[in-house]
């Protein structure tokens, strides 16, 4: 057979899926970034806690009667 190849180690390479940002942690106060629409934009609030997912966060904006759900990528954090 052909020469033999070591596989890289997992310092060698990123893991996939793993942000290079600090995770949305529960009680961090965030801000709704514009990408996320016109009525949520400027929006603030505080993390409850991961989604479904590692990239959805669940967050109490001020003045909202129950939490939602949205993506990382349209929270700011303050």
């Amino acid at each position: 057979m052909g020469e033999h190849h070591p596989r890289p180690q997992s310092s060698d390479a990123p893991s996939p899926g793993i942000s290079a940002t600090t995770p949305m942690s529960a009680g961090q106060l965030v801000v709704v970034e514009a990408t996320a629409g016109p009525r949520l934009s400027g929006k603030r609030g505080v993390v409850l806690g991961l989604g479904v997912t590692r990239t959805r966060v669940r967050v109490l904006l001020d003045g909202s009667k129950g939490p939602i759900t949205l993506h990382e990528r349209f929270l700011g954090k303050l």
